[in-house]
């Protein structure tokens, strides 16, 4: 039986196209998003395009305005602080609850999104890249019996401090930095030793934090 491939819908295919922009650079943090020129860039109505206005706020990708067009989100040291704080208190603890079983799974599933990142990265491919990272981040909470904090690791994972890592101008860089920081989580996990892994996963989200606040540095420049 052929299997039937579902086919992006218009605002789907528009939120991809602008994240892009702004991975790429193309579109820079406080650029504005008018819905009538930018509906006719993506050849495109407004309806689609304000469902895929709206995925990008909540990734914090972008600013809604009331009565002003979106923005693309801009970024201070206070909001790097402070979301990387949730960060580490939140994934790391995440960590503590898995089981034997759990952690099995949890490394079958972080060897294969390290693989995907790769190949992400071979292909220049920097949408795809943060697409499996997420992934790899939600993996260590995503059967956690406590699904309020489920929810909430995976809001603040997904929302601001998901974009920072987008804004990177060096995102190439960042990207393998990130893979190898990944692995060496991999490796103390494949050891059996938690509290290696946690402290990994804590270098990992400092490094990341290190990143976010020399490139917020850069722009005031």
């Amino acid at each position: 039986m052929r299997k039937i491939v579902k086919q992006p819908t218009l605002a789907e295919q528009a939120y991809e196209a602008i994240k892009k922009m702004i991975i790429t650079g193309e579109l820079k943090p406080g650029d504005e998003l008018p819905e009538e020129k930018l509906a006719a860039e993506l050849g495109i109505s407004r309806t689609p395009l304000r469902e895929a206005l709206k995925r990008l706020a909540v990734d914090a990708l972008i600013e809604l305005r009331k009565t002003k067009p979106a923005l693309v989100a801009r970024f201070t040291h206070q909001d790097v602080k402070e979301i990387m704080e949730l960060r580490r208190l939140l994934e790391i603890y995440g960590i503590e609850g898995l089981s034997k079983a759990d952690q099995q799974r949890v490394l079958k599933e972080l060897r294969y999104a390290h693989e995907r990142q790769w190949e992400a990265i071979q292909a220049h491919d920097f949408a795809d890249f943060m697409d499996w990272d997420q992934w790899f981040h939600d993996q260590f909470y995503v059967n956690h019996p406590n699904q309020r904090l489920r929810e909430l690791i995976h809001t603040v994972n997904t929302g601001g401090s998901r974009a920072f890592l987008l804004l990177s101008k060096k995102v190439f860089d960042s990207a393998v930095i990130a893979h190898g920081e990944h692995g060496a989580i991999i490796e103390a996990l494949e050891q059996g030793d938690l509290e290696k892994t946690k402290k990994h996963l804590a270098a990992h989200l400092d490094n990341i934090e290190d990143r976010l606040l020399k490139y917020i540095s850069q722009e005031e420049l």
